[in-house]
């Protein structure tokens, strides 16, 4: 079994305007893991562990450590619109990544399966 995140953000949305154009992520997984990368893919896209745009990727981190990276426009580069926003982490003692199925699209902004809001929408 992967690692299993926790993460907050600052906002949902960002736009192209000076002050609204990015949002910061802070996460930690309850394992350690080797290698993390966070995926913008446009809804309705093929999504995964190398798919859709780069955003932040770490190294081997230990259980329980904030991480904090920042998400920008220019990072979604499909045009406006909903984008899933996707932390993926490989655990270091099973190689085995985690599994983003709780995270769905619905309304305005993304949520999850348990109704909470997700990343963003820009």
């Amino acid at each position: 079994m992967g690692p299993e995140l926790s993460f907050s953000v600052t906002r949902t949305k960002i736009s192209d305007e000076a002050g609204y154009n990015s949002l910061s992520v802070t996460f930690s997984s309850d394992i350690a893991y080797s290698e993390f990368e966070c995926r913008a893919t446009k809804v309705g896209a093929d999504y995964g562990v190398g798919k859709g745009s780069l955003v932040a990727s770490f190294s081997y981190t230990p259980a329980a450590t904030n991480r904090t990276f920042e998400i920008y426009d220019t990072h979604l580069v499909n045009g406006d619109g909903e984008y899933r926003i996707s932390l993926f982490a490989k655990s270091a003692d099973t190689n085995t990544w985690n599994d983003n199925h709780a995270f769905v699209v619905g309304g305005d902004n993304f949520i999850t399966a348990d109704g909470k809001t997700f990343l963003c929408v820009r």
